[in-house]
Formats: C-alpha cells, structure tokens, sequence
C-alpha cells in the first residue's frame, strides 16, 4: 500500500465522521464549509512534495485546481439533480457529470494561468446559477448505525476508484481522481435521510468555500 493511498484511506473516513458530527450539532452548511477547506489536498500536496520534490509538487499543485473545476460541475450538477430526482438517481447523474467533466479536463494543457482563470469563472457561473432552494434550519441526526456504513462505504470506494485507475489508461484514471468520495457518501445518506434541502445547502456552502483551498494551491504554485 503506498502512502498516498494510506493517507486517502484515513483521511476521508476521518473527514466523513468530522463533518457527520458538525451537520449533527450545527447544521447541513456547516459542513460543507468545511468541506471546501484543503482538508485532503493540503496533506496529498505535502507528500507529493516529500516524496517526489518541489517540481513535482507544484505539478500536484495545478492538478488539484483542474480537480475543483469537475468539483464544481459535480456539486451544481447534484443540486440540480437532487431538487427533482430520488437520492440513487440524483448522485447517478452527478457521478457522470463529474466523469465527463474531469475527461474533458484532463485532455486539456491547462497553463498555471489559465487554469486559475477557468476555475474562478465557473465558480462564478456556478454559484450565479446555483438552484434556489428551502434552506433547512433543524438539525440531523443519524441513527447510531450509519456512521460506521459511511466510513466502510467512503473505504470501500476509494479501493475502488483506486483499482480502476491502476488498470485503466492515463486518461480515464485522470477523470476517476476527481470524484469526490466525501461529498458523495456524505450526499447520498443526506439525501436519503433527510430530503434534498439539506444536501443543497451542503453543496452551495462548499462550492462557497472552494476559494480558500484554490488560494493554497495558488500560493504553492508560484512559490515552489
């Protein structure tokens, strides 16, 4: 098992009990405020570095602002999504939204410019557009159950999502690393349990909070 893949495995599953706690003891935006923080990228950018050096990382740097594009699409696409159709079909659609968005993405040469403008246009389009929604004011909770299923299901697809990508082409594997495994797990119990409402509150507050990561990664860009 290489670290990278140790780091995932602890980190996500970690985030996921994190973040279940917050929407439990404040609320469904709270959580996605945290969410958009450089909770996984700052530590996978860190290694990367430790490992490979600063070129290397600075390479990382830029692969993690093209990731927050298909980030974006995914989370409009799913609030979208989850304000007409059930949870299984809702994160269906997302999934495949984010897959041909990080295709697409990945085949582009993006320059460390271009990148940065691309992503804070659609980050505009997508917080002018985001669909109006009821916003939740209860709090959740989560019978005692679930939270070990989230934590096995965020484990068990990044095995997943990780196998595919070691025996599929650069291309694909490219698109597969930008599914966001947190927010999808996280998203789909929201939705089931608790109605659309609070997943969208969710996913506007992490698409709100995205800049702070994308101001890391920028700041690493040109400083390594």
């Amino acid at each position: 098992m290489t670290l990278l893949l140790a780091l995932k495995l602890f980190l996500a599953p970690f985030f996921v009990w994190i973040i279940s706690i917050l929407q439990s003891r404040y609320s469904a935006r709270m959580g996605g405020l945290f969410l958009g923080l450089p909770l996984t990228t700052g530590p996978f950018v860190l290694i990367v570095g430790l490992q490979e050096g600063q070129s290397f990382a600075k390479t990382a740097a830029l692969g993690v602002l093209i990731g927050q594009l298909s980030l974006i699409v995914f989370s409009y696409v799913y609030a979208l999504a989850a304000g007409k159709l059930k949870w299984g079909r809702a994160i269906t659609v997302a999934t495949i939204a984010v897959c041909i968005s990080g295709y697409i993405f990945n085949q582009i040469n993006f320059s460390d410019i271009g990148a940065i403008i691309s992503l804070f246009f659609l980050w505009a389009i997508a917080l002018a557009l985001f669909p109006a929604y009821e916003k939740p004011v209860d709090k959740v909770s989560a019978p005692k159950w679930e939270l070990p299923v989230r934590l096995l299901t965020t484990m068990v697809l990044i095995l997943v999502l990780t196998g595919l990508a070691n025996t599929l082409g650069s291309r694909v594997s490219g698109a597969l690393s930008t599914y966001p495994v947190i927010i999808s797990v996280l998203g789909a119990f929201s939705h089931r349990r608790n109605g659309p409402a609070h997943l969208i509150s969710t996913l506007q507050a992490l698409i709100q909070a995205l800049p702070i990561t994308s101001v890391v990664m920028i700041a690493l860009i040109f400083t390594l």
